[in-house]
């Protein structure tokens, strides 16, 4: 019997469960595989052992593991690879399979576009990435930039990252909002809810006050053509072929050319 084991980050923010428990819902009514868990890597449970456990219990034979990811980072090449490691260990009887984080395609870029579009039209927009040690990182956020500037029919376009690379996002918000005072949309290249988009508003917030033409735009969350997205990877993962130990590589920015 065939079991789909959906992978979250894990928050402590009731809300982002909620959302990531909506998403995963929404997408799996277009799944015919009746068994299906939602686990996480850390902070919330259950962890992805108990998840599989329970699936197995339910008479699951081949699971897929879908990662709720966006790009191929560190949880995508490492720590689910760790985990389903330990997993084919312990259940050596059951196949796994391991699907793919969404990626740079054509319908996140449309989602990304639509979330520009509900604040309005604006020249200028500022992406806000989460920010990786992936050295694919950078190249991924400025093809997304490149495709959104061309979709939109914005003149102008930045990136700045939360964490780890730069501009930072602080910096990058500070020189977006002085070359354009005549308004900026500030887009999250995000997922779901939380601690960053809660410091994303808070600092979009304080500049409103002092009188910035500045706006926040919703982040991913269940957009349609996120859910249609992850339905796909879902469909893909359940045909792949057994896991084996992945290699990294750039598979975000290729993806693109694929996809659209």
């Amino acid at each position: 019997m065939q079991g789909v084991l959906y992978v979250s980050h894990g928050s402590r923010v009731e809300e982002t469960k909620a959302e990531v428990e909506r998403v995963v819902e929404e997408a799996h009514k277009g799944i015919d595989v009746a068994l299906h868990r939602l686990c996480y890597l850390e902070i919330a449970s259950p962890g992805i052992e108990e998840g599989a456990g329970k699936l197995i219990a339910e008479g699951a034979k081949r699971i897929a593991i879908v990662p709720l990811l966006l790009f191929s980072a560190g949880h995508y090449y490492s720590d689910i690879p760790d985990e389903l490691e330990n997993l084919q260990k312990k259940y050596p009887d059951v196949t796994f399979t391991y699907g793919e984080p969404l990626g740079v395609q054509g319908a996140l870029i449309d989602a990304l576009s639509d979330r520009l579009s509900e604040k309005g039209s604006t020249d200028a927009f500022l992406l806000v990435a989460r920010g990786s040690t992936n050295p694919a990182t950078e190249q991924v956020m400025e093809t997304i930039r490149e495709h959104l500037v061309a979709k939109t029919g914005s003149r102008h376009g930045e990136v700045c990252y939360l964490a780890v690379l730069e501009p930072t996002f602080e910096q990058g918000l500070a020189d977006a909002v002085k070359k354009h005072p005549e308004g900026l949309i500030v887009l999250p290249c995000l997922w779901f809810t939380g601690r960053l988009i809660r410091h994303i508003e808070k600092e979009v917030g304080i500049l409103k006050e002092k009188g910035c033409n500045v706006h926040t735009a919703h982040y991913l969350d269940n957009h349609h053509f996120i859910i249609e997205l992850l339905r796909q990877r879902v469909q893909e993962s359940l045909e792949k072929e057994p896991y084996t130990p992945l290699m990294k590589e750039d598979t975000d920015h290729e993806s693109f050319a694929a996809h659209r």
